[in-house]
């Protein structure tokens, strides 16, 4: 982002301003520089959660994490911060107490909020941060000096990577993310006998074998290309493929007839931020059978405004892999 304003003169319409933070491990820094940015200009830099304060005191510039919350205030401008969006579910993790994957799931979630706000608001986002900018015009009145990170590589290569859709903000059509097989859970029966993420021994009855992520996704429709081999056994099974949210999805059946190595595809669209989940669902009962997930792979391929699928209907493609 160049120096200078991301948004028109938002101040003296009469109702607060809204900052969305969103999770990074250099959340302090970013707070403090908000604040002295805005005691320089005359205002006041409020966290949203401090109890007693009007959300819409032009006197104040609120700070949140949470789009929805600021959304919900109808400000007069929202500006969101996405600095760092790779190390959200460790600074998640360390401010709100919990454990992954519960880190990974309110993370996503709410850097998932956020980039829908690219529909209508201004986002500064962890790309234009890296160009160094000296400084930042929010609301064609606070400048703030963005901090120096101190944001350290995350030891969890495969969630790092995965959240680094969001370095871009709002996600743009056609850039596909990579989820690895360490990303997802797996039947515990089919698993336990393997070493490595995604080996599984189907035998047994017809169950859900693999599931997850739910890591969060805005609004859009969505497209999963999953990969997985199987040896001769698995592959003469029918499976069912899942795509969407817990409550809200897609399916595809896949019929193998010959082991071997094979991409499916499907679409889903997503009508607000919610959890992923991709489910792997074996249909039959089988005596001996293996099958390797070989990781998914998900693009955004409509924005909200212009969903390609208007129902959710079914949308898929299952073919034998050249690799």
């Amino acid at each position: 982002m160049a120096e200078g304003g991301v948004t028109e003169n938002a101040f003296g319409s009469g109702r607060a301003c809204w900052i969305v933070l969103t999770p990074s491990t250099d959340d302090a820094a970013w707070r403090t520089a908000i604040a002295e940015a805005a005691t320089t200009a005359g205002f006041r830099a409020v966290d949203a959660r401090t109890p007693g304060e009007d959300p819409s005191d032009p006197r104040n510039v609120f700070i949140t994490e949470d789009a929805a919350v600021a959304l919900e205030a109808a400000p007069s401008a929202i500006v969101a911060i996405m600095p760092q969006p790779e190390t959200a579910p460790d600074a998640v993790a360390e401010a709100h107490g919990v454990e992954p994957p519960s880190d990974i799931w309110h993370a996503s979630l709410i850097l998932a909020r956020a980039a829908a706000l690219a529909e209508d608001h201004s986002i500064v986002t962890a790309s234009d941060l890296a160009r160094r900018p000296t400084r930042l015009r929010l609301f064609g009145a606070l400048d703030v000096v963005p901090p120096s990170s101190i944001a350290e590589a995350s030891r969890r290569v495969a969630v790092a990577a995965a959240f680094g859709l969001y370095r871009n903000g709002g996600v743009a059509e056609g850039e596909e993310t990579s989820w690895p097989e360490r990303l997802f859970l797996y039947d515990e029966k089919a698993a336990r006998n393997w070493a490595a993420p995604g080996q599984l021994d189907i035998t047994g009855r017809p169950r859900i074998l693999v599931y997850g992520p739910y890591f969060a996704l805005p609004p859009g429709t969505w497209k999963l290309r999953i990969r997985f081999a199987t040896d001769h056994e698995a592959g003469r099974r029918e499976y069912r493929l899942d795509w969407g949210t817990p409550t809200d999805f897609s399916s595809t059946p896949i019929r193998l007839h010959e082991g071997g190595v094979y991409e499916a595809v499907i679409e889903h669209t997503w009508s607000r931020a919610e959890p992923a989940e991709l489910r792997l669902v074996l249909m039959e009962g089988v005596i001996d059978g293996r099958l390797d997930f070989l990781g998914a792979a998900i693009s955004r391929i409509a924005g909200p405004a212009q969903p390609r699928l208007n129902d959710n209907s079914q949308s898929s493609g299952l073919e034998r892999s050249r690799t």
